[in-house]
């Protein structure tokens, strides 16, 4: 399991300094919800496909499944009935991976993982409707809280960052080489990777501060909905216990293979024997909050309940529903599905395509119907010579208004091929506006020359250009060179 929230766009700290409606920090007097005063509005979406994001950035995409989510939908919506000011679209979408994570998009879609809900399943003293409160009441609070619509205009200052970390990085080898030894050395670069993103105010996804702040409003949320705040330490012990194999894990890979900050596109690596470049990684790391920081996020928790529920009113745990849902016919279906379709996606990976077949032929709804299991029934179809059936599957799936980049992009490219170079540049490009993901571009670049389109070529690689990502510009050089 990772951090509670993972999401790929990330959040500058000057707007996390302001974009909490109400204040920035978590109150160490009274309580969250009376010092928070609700936006007019919150962002509204155009399309599906910009709701879902990023979770239809992932070749996972979301899963379809009412007859499952109407049980976490309805915590959602009285957690929201005691919200005094308007009240978003915040609906439950699942999300077929196996991390013990939730999400949260801009556009108010909460996205919980089946993995989430395996855990319930699998540990009875979790097993509580009050704990799963807790995890969509903190969802629901970053929401409320205005951090979700800090995302969007935080992306072009974070891919600036990128570009100024990996050259500030260059300069700074180059620099301890030739002049730096020892430990100055090591103080040097881990330093100037703390700086570059102290100074361009940039996290991987919610700062602490934010997480702490939607910590906080979750316990108000659960307290004014009736359910026991003692259960969000429950949680918070299952995101510590992870947090620790986690690191137990990175600690074994880091003797063998040293350590490395990874951020969107950007990868930096240190080898084991390589001091400097580990240190600046640590910098990187722990700048950038990529280090496991559960326990002072219990730790934070445990404080504000001090102050802000000194004496609280005794509430029975909620069990029996929350443990009918684990144990229901169609959630028992769900987990045995998505447990076929690990395998068979492992099957397509290592191309094993009997396999594959076999484990996709014993999949039924709701996981059937997925972006994803699309997906792998096209890779299998395609590779084992059954063209059509392929493109029909590909085609059907692309249509979809929750369907997911690497199928979008698939077909756009297929349709490519095919000779249909305006069909696909129509169908990328509006896709790209839908999702609102420059990563079409290459793609649109590579359709455009493939139809000796230059002008349209030439526009698309100055919104490369004008991206601030290091990492598209590369790509979309790379695509206008193999034409």
């Amino acid at each position: 399991m990772k951090n509670f929230i993972r999401i790929s766009t990330a959040l500058g700290l000057s707007l996390t300094l302001t974009a909490c409606v109400g204040g920035s920090d978590v109150p160490t007097k009274g309580r969250m919800i009376d010092q928070v005063h609700p936006h007019a509005s919150y962002p509204q979406v155009p399309t599906t496909q910009a709701q879902l994001s990023p979770a239809n950035n992932n070749i996972s995409g979301v899963l379809r499944a009412p007859d499952i989510t109407a049980y976490p939908q309805g915590i959602v919506d009285r957690l929201l009935a005691s919200w005094t000011g308007p009240r978003p679209e915040a609906r439950v979408w699942l999300v077929p991976e196996n991390a013990f994570t939730s999400d949260v998009s801009v556009g108010g879609a909460i996205f919980l993982n089946t993995g989430l809900i395996q855990y319930f399943h699998n540990n009875q003293d979790i097993q509580k409707e009050d704990a799963l409160a807790f995890v969509l009441a903190h969802e629901l609070s970053h929401i409320l809280l205005g951090h979700t619509a800090a995302q969007r205009s935080n992306k072009a200052t974070k891919n600036y960052a990128f570009s100024a970390m990996k050259w500030g990085t260059v300069i700074g080898r180059a620099a301890a080489g030739a002049g730096a030894a020892g430990s100055a050395g090591t103080a040097l670069l881990s330093s100037m990777g703390a700086k570059i993103f102290t100074d361009t105010a940039i996290f991987p996804s919610w700062s602490r501060g934010q997480e702490e702040q939607a910590d906080a409003l979750a316990i108000d949320l659960m307290a004014r909905a009736g359910y026991s705040i003692s259960a969000a330490s429950d949680v918070m012990d299952v995101l510590v216990s992870e947090d620790e194999q986690d690191e137990q894990k990175a600690a074994t890979q880091e003797k063998t293979g040293g350590k490395s900050f990874t951020q969107d596109n950007f990868t930096l690596k240190a080898n084991a024997d390589d001091a400097i470049g580990s240190a600046l990684v640590d910098g990187l790391n722990t700048v950038a909050q990529q280090h496991p920081h559960s326990k002072e996020r219990r730790n934070a928790l445990a404080a504000y309940l001090r102050q802000a529920y000194p004496v609280r009113t005794h509430v029975t745990l909620v069990r029996a529903p929350l443990q009918a849902w684990v144990n229901s016919r169609p959630v028992i279906t769900l987990l045995s599905q998505i447990d076929l379709l690990d395998k068979a996606s492992d099957a397509v990976t290592s191309k094993q395509w009997s396999n594959a077949k076999q484990f996709l032929s014993r999949i039924g709804r709701p996981v059937n119907n997925s972006e994803y299991y699309a997906f792998l029934a096209y890779e299998t179809a395609a590779a084992t010579g059954q063209k059509q059936l392929a493109v029909s599957i590909l085609s059907t799936a692309a249509q979809r208004d929750d369907v997911t980049f690497q199928i979008a992009t698939e077909w756009g490219m297929q349709l490519s091929a095919a000779g249909r170079t305006e069909n696909a540049e129509k169908y990328m490009a509006t896709e790209q506006e839908a999702m609102g993901n420059t990563g079409f571009l290459p793609y649109r670049i590579s359709n455009a020359l493939k139809g000796k389109d230059s002008i349209t070529a030439a526009k698309l690689m100055a919104q490369c250009a004008a991206s601030g990502e290091d990492a598209l510009e590369n790509q979309c050089a790379v695509a206008g060179k193999n034409q």
